[in-house]
């Protein structure tokens, strides 16, 4: 039976794999909220589960609508980044006017872009949103896809040998006579010969299966592993290691993002009541150090942001033992105390400064796979709009989206939770004379007036229950609000 489900179940090869780990853990999908020229656009992109596979891609209009909204893949740099296919037409939706939605094939593994155009009575504007396709592990086939092959196949096997054996016997006589005693044994002995036939085909079809799975096996994610341990100075260091990918990935290609080679988050557990952001310095290929400022005592799981110099971005995970120690933030670090219990319904955090930050939380329940605006609004101590804010490591603010679980990790910025380096890249390749450049931080403050409030795109992957921490400066320093939320499943 396993043989001929190998066998019959060739076709279903480009199903059987899992959707792709970006550089968020657990959180595939990427969202992007930005200017394409004159529109501002809220888009979702479904990462594709298998490479070459089929991303679904979705594209809202929010302060106008659109007249025409195309979308095109395209590699994030090389050749493949400036010599775009025709791009496809999305569909209207028909319930919204302001909402799009499209597939796109993406073939080859790696970091990748979409390409959005919009055209409208404003005119014409682009954006490049860096989208990831990678593959991760592969999936047993289908229970139901298993009882329409299966039958379909033994039908095939039968039959062939029914046929075969009729061919040979009473296919050589006339219609209503007996079927003689040699002719009868012939038609067994090819009978027999056709099921050995069968036989050998399922056993080299089975083979020829393992070859193109062991083959594609290489394609396949692994993920960069991370050692960390404490010198005798009480230094932090962080050794990465390549378990063995693709030839063309590489620990000395690190480029910054948001000025630094590494963004560090230590969350403890279980109770993800702390929230330490750190920015690593690059010793050498693979090898960085810091200065542990001040930290509880607890475990730890360490999740790091690295981009490579072709855009790709992931998330090194690993975790470690810490015990109570005393110490300074310098720089860009930050720290935050979530010590609160698990409060789906709150929607303020208090600041040590006496303000606040003020979830402005979307009407209804919460649900996974949609695209939603998070806003956050930030108040001074007498409960106004805070004036003070400034940009933080050159965004209005960053956020954390963690599952209690610790599956599901999320850096996410107001202009989605693609990396600012992939971004740049990006908007780099934009090549059209006669269509705005999109900008990656445009639609968002700049340092001379920063408005109260920050937002941030992003769809939950999964039901669950998860943490947020939303980090901004403010002219006291870097402060961190902690809210709580209970998504349902998709309906």
């Amino acid at each position: 039976m396993a043989r001929w489900t190998r066998l019959i179940s060739v076709s279903a090869l480009v199903t059987t794999l899992s959707a792709p780990l970006t550089a968020h853990v657990g959180s595939p999908d990427v969202y992007f909220e930005g200017q394409a020229g004159p529109y501002r656009l809220l888009v979702a992109i479904r990462t594709p589960p298998v490479v070459p596979g089929v991303a679904d891609v979705e594209v809202r209009a929010l302060d106008d609508t659109p007249r025409e909204v195309r979308v095109v893949p395209l590699r994030l740099t090389g050749p493949g980044a400036v010599f775009a296919p025709v791009p496809d037409v999305a569909s209207r939706s028909r319930d919204d006017e302001r909402f799009f939605t499209a597939k796109l094939w993406m073939m080859v593994t790696g970091a990748w872009q979409v390409r959005v155009t919009v055209e409208g009575e404003r005119g014409r504007g682009e954006v490049a949103i860096p989208v990831d396709a990678l593959a991760t592990r592969t999936l047993r086939l289908g229970a139901g896809l298993k009882l329409i092959l299966i039958p379909l196949g033994l039908f095939l096997a039968f039959g062939f040998i029914a046929i075969v054996g009729a061919s040979v016997g009473q296919a050589q006589i006339d219609p209503g006579r007996e079927l003689p005693r040699p002719r009868r044994r012939r038609a067994w002995i090819a009978r027999a010969i056709a099921a050995v036939l069968v036989a050998v085909a399922v056993l080299l079809s089975s083979r020829w299966w393992d070859a193109e799975a062991n083959a594609y096996s290489r394609y396949l994610y692994k993920p960069i592993q991370m050692t960390p341990s404490l010198d005798q100075d009480g230094r932090l260091v962080l050794r990465l290691h390549d378990p063995g990918w693709l030839a063309s990935r590489v620990l000395d290609d690190l480029v910054p993002d948001h000025g630094h080679p590494m963004h560090l988050f230590l969350v403890r557990t279980p109770a993800l009541d702390r929230l330490v952001h750190l920015h690593p310095r690059q010793v050498d290929a693979g090898l960085f150090e810091h200065d542990l400022p001040a930290v509880d005592g607890g475990r730890y799981h360490l999740l790091a942001d690295i981009v490579h110099e072709t855009g790709l971005p992931e998330t090194v995970l690993s975790e470690m033992e810490l015990q109570t120690r005393a110490g300074q933030l310098t720089g860009d670090d930050s720290a935050a105390d979530g010590s609160t219990g698990f409060e789906p319904d709150r929607v303020a955090s208090s600041l040590p400064d006496g303000g606040r930050i003020v979830w402005e939380r979307p009407s209804g329940p919460i649900v996974a796979k949609q695209a939603t605006l998070f806003r956050f609004k930030v108040e001074d101590a007498s409960g106004r709009p805070a004036r003070d804010l400034e940009l933080y490591m050159g965004m209005p603010g960053h956020a954390v989206f963690v599952r209690r679980d610790l599956s599901v990790f999320a850096h996410v910025h107001p202009s989605g939770t693609a990396p600012m380096a992939s971004m740049a890249l990006a908007a780099a390749t934009l090549r059209s004379a006669d269509a705005p450049r999109a900008d990656p931080h445009a639609g968002h403050a700049t340092a001379a007036a920063l408005p109260s409030v920050v937002t941030f795109p992003y769809g939950f992957p999964e039901p669950g229950d998860y943490r947020i921490f939303v980090q901004i400066r403010r002219s006291s320093g870097v402060q961190t609000g902690t809210f709580d939320a209970r998504v349902d499943a998709s309906p």
